[in-house]
């Protein structure tokens, strides 16, 4: 049996592609929503956007979008706009709107639940969302 003992809800914004979920986390107005949306237009699915509820499941942290959050995509300009969506999924990588790359290898982590996480450094990342892309449909990360 399963058990979910917390549930920590934190500013985010998550998608999953390729079966790979993606928690985008950062400041408001730090892009998070933006590169969402640059993911859904190549296949990603929605699992929240603005909050981010993270709990423990079989030793994986996974996420959910609250309760009261629509399941849409709030768009500057536009509004909440509808997308593709699903209810769950594991964090499999964490991007960090807020921070920038100072490593050209990657390797950065982030800890939720005791649990580490990979994490790459959003800010200013030129082609973020393709090499996400990329990475959620061929892999993961190769270590030197």
């Amino acid at each position: 049996m399963e058990q979910i003992l917390k549930i920590k809800t934190i500013h985010a914004t998550a998608v999953s592609i390729e079966d790979k979920g993606i928690l985008i986390v950062g400041k408001s107005g730090s892009g998070k929503s933006s590169l969402a949306l640059s993911l859904i237009a190549k296949g990603a699915h929605l699992l929240c956007d603005d909050r981010a509820n993270l709990f423990v499941k079989n030793k994986t942290v996974m996420m959910t979008k609250p309760p009261t959050l629509p399941v849409a995509l709030e768009v500057r300009g536009l509004g909440l706009i509808n997308v593709p969506s699903v209810d769950e999924a594991a964090v499999d990588l964490i991007v960090d709107m807020t921070l920038s790359a100072d490593s050209r290898l990657g390797g950065h982590k982030m800890e939720f639940f005791g649990i580490e996480l990979s994490c790459v450094k959003g800010r200013g990342f030129h082609g973020l969302s393709d090499a996400i892309t990329v990475w959620s449909k061929f892999g993961g990360f190769q270590h030197l």
